[in-house]
């Protein structure tokens, strides 16, 4: 008896120590249209600033997808994506030093961490020639 108890708490603790988990599981408060206000860093210093709804990106979580709507008309400022759709992911942080436990995946090329309020959203590339965007709702 001592033994079939033994084996139902071995396979009850199996049970619940695993997780269904998608490493490529959407975060559902990125979805909505996002503002691009600022984006600053780089190996030059930049910090170029843009008035609210110059460029929105538009997150898509059913599928994965973003929309740029780029209206910057300034060649000098990095805006980051022309406006086209684009394919985002989030996935497991594997850049040093680990900031953060998950980084955004933005048309292929991985942005770092990111932080998502009610109302602001900033991804950042952690690396000294990186950037940090900063966008408002």
């Amino acid at each position: 008896m001592k033994k079939i108890q033994l084996i139902c708490l071995f396979a009850v603790m199996i049970l619940l120590g695993c997780n269904n988990d998608d490493d490529n599981r959407n975060d559902t408060s990125l979805s909505g249209v996002w503002k691009l206000i600022e984006v600053n860093g780089t190996i030059a210093g930049i910090r170029d600033q843009f008035e609210p709804g110059t460029i929105q990106w538009n997150f898509n979580t059913s599928n994965s997808t973003f929309t740029v709507v780029n209206n910057n008309t300034d060649a000098s400022k990095q805006d980051v994506f022309e406006s086209g759709n684009y394919s985002y992911s989030i996935t497991n942080n594997d850049m040093t030093p680990e900031t953060c436990a998950r980084s955004l995946v933005l048309d292929g090329t991985n942005y770092g961490c990111y932080i998502v309020t009610n109302t602001t959203l900033q991804i950042n590339q952690g690396e000294a020639d990186g950037i940090i965007l900063k966008f408002i709702r």
